[in-house]
């Protein structure tokens, strides 16, 4: 098995954001480096960026500006690269913080690019994992084998730089690029599976979520970690059923709550207010996100509800939901789903970028959907965009906008196009994305906050120098 670790920087902190630099390395069972992949992408016409991802990036806009690939082109030759790796056999994708960012924000791009299967990186020979919670869980069951660094609450630190930087390999300098992250990433794993490899692999080991099923199913009772404001925590649970709604997602009773006494209550509607009062009753597991599913027998040895109950009684509770999880598992979703059917759907229409869930082309649209990224000139791609319509068709003027600009449109076209371009990044108000003006007001703040420190202020700066730049140029488009 290898591993593929990679990062991401972007133009702003949402998941519709724009990578502007990526880092991957392809690696053998023992971490060591096959193949390195690096690229940039310029800024995109039909977006702004947040300031903050500037300068926590230490990026100046002016030289973003000069990058040779588009957004399209970093996506193409990024999954070109990655289905290349894949394709060599089983891989394990390595990303710090992955499930909450770098792996949709990626699959996001695939989306608006065109791309007709965007899920990646858990299909095939590859599966996803994240560094974030391996190292949180690893720090947890094996104590002081890596060092943490402590916040003003007294919680351990897991941001990426602090953990490098006191395990011996600091990023330094290259902290918040994507080749440092990556480095920092791989330097972390490697640490911890020569500490322990045995946990090590019992770490990775869930990225089968028919797996997870079948252990959480096939014993009475089992524990899991969950972290919340970098404190982790062990839960002991029985198995309920599949999550009504989300599907992969699984519900289990917390066992340091007597489900017995509850299941006396005939209301469902006080039934509720029980289960869902703090601390809540049930837990739920992500099967697809690499859970971490420990032996029963570690239910005790942590000075906590559990250890206080002691096996006799967890098994006991355990049996109990065994023999009554269908009558559970019906009461619970229930309440589950009267509580979705209760909260008011929001009617929002959603703009083409933000369809990955729900947009379903055609057939034909999606073998013209390939041809378009397989195209290798402008010639190929302008003939297919002619033929789609609706979002798919927006999405196509967004790629031919920031790859082409003014030579992907005739002339009517691309005023039309970059007016409603100009419109939106000018609009007053809250907007999918990032707005210019609330570039400028951010920079505002900015400027008051840091008016005492002349480096900081002159980077600022010089980027409201750019914004100005672009505001000039958006401005012609609203006339």
């Amino acid at each position: 098995m290898n591993y593929i670790f990679f990062d991401t920087e972007t133009n702003s902190g949402r998941l519709t954001a724009d990578i502007l630099d990526l880092s991957a390395f392809f690696c053998d069972k023992d971490f060591n480096v096959i193949e390195e992949f690096n690229i940039k992408a310029r800024l995109r016409k039909s977006r702004v960026y947040e300031i903050d991802s500037f300068l926590v990036n230490n990026l100046d806009p002016f030289d973003v500006d000069k990058y040779e690939n588009s957004n399209f082109d970093l996506t193409k030759k990024t999954y070109e690269k990655f289905t290349s790796w894949i394709n060599k056999g089983d891989v394990r994708f390595i990303a710090h913080n992955g499930y909450s960012f770098d792996y949709m924000l990626f699959s996001q791009h695939l989306f608006a690019n065109l791309f007709t299967w965007p899920w990646i990186f858990g299909s095939g020979n590859a599966k996803q994992l994240d560094s974030l919670p391996i190292i949180q869980n690893f720090d947890f069951y094996q104590p002081n084998m890596i060092a943490t660094e402590l916040n003003e609450r007294s919680n351990k630190i897991f941001k990426l730089g602090s953990l490098c930087k006191i395990n011996g390999f600091d990023i330094g300098k290259d902290l918040h690029t994507a080749r440092g992250d990556v480095i920092g990433t791989k330097n972390l794993i490697k640490l911890i599976q020569k500490k322990n490899p045995e946990f090590f692999n019992k770490s990775i080991g869930f990225t089968n979520q028919n797996d997870v099923l079948s252990t959480m199913k096939n014993v009475n009772y089992f524990c899991h970690p969950e972290t919340f404001f970098g404190r982790t925590r062990q839960f002991t649970s029985s198995y309920i059923c599949e999550h009504p709604v989300y599907k992969s997602y699984h519900l289990v009773a917390d066992l340091k709550h007597d489900w017995e006494k509850f299941l006396s209550e005939k209301s469902d509607n006080v039934l509720d207010k029980v289960l869902n009062s703090a601390p809540k009753k049930y837990r739920i597991i992500k099967a697809k996100k690499n859970p971490l599913i420990i032996e029963k027998k570690f239910a005790t040895n942590f000075n906590d509800e559990y250890s206080k109950l002691g096996h006799e009684i967890l098994q006991i509770r355990a049996q109990f939901i065994k023999n009554n999880r269908k009558e559970i598992s019906n009461r619970l979703c229930n309440i589950i789903n009267d509580k979705f059917q209760d909260n008011s759907i929001d009617q929002t229409p959603l703009e083409p970028e933000q369809m990955i869930f729900s947009l379903n082309p055609s057939p034909d649209e999606k073998n013209l959907m390939n041809q378009y990224v397989l195209a290798n000139n402008i010639d190929e791609q302008l003939k297919i965009h002619k033929k789609f319509n609706g979002p798919v068709k927006h999405l196509s003027e967004m790629a031919l906008l920031d790859k082409y600009d003014k030579d992907g449109f005739s002339d009517a076209d691309y005023k039309r196009v970059r007016s409603n371009v100009s419109k939106r990044l000018l609009s007053t108000n809250k907007e999918v994305f990032p707005t210019i003006p609330e570039a400028m007001e951010r920079i505002d703040t900015l400027r008051e906050k840091n008016k005492d420190d002349k480096e900081k202020i002159k980077i600022l700066e010089n980027i409201n120098a750019h914004l100005d730049g672009i505001t000039k140029d958006h401005e012609r488009y609203l006339k």
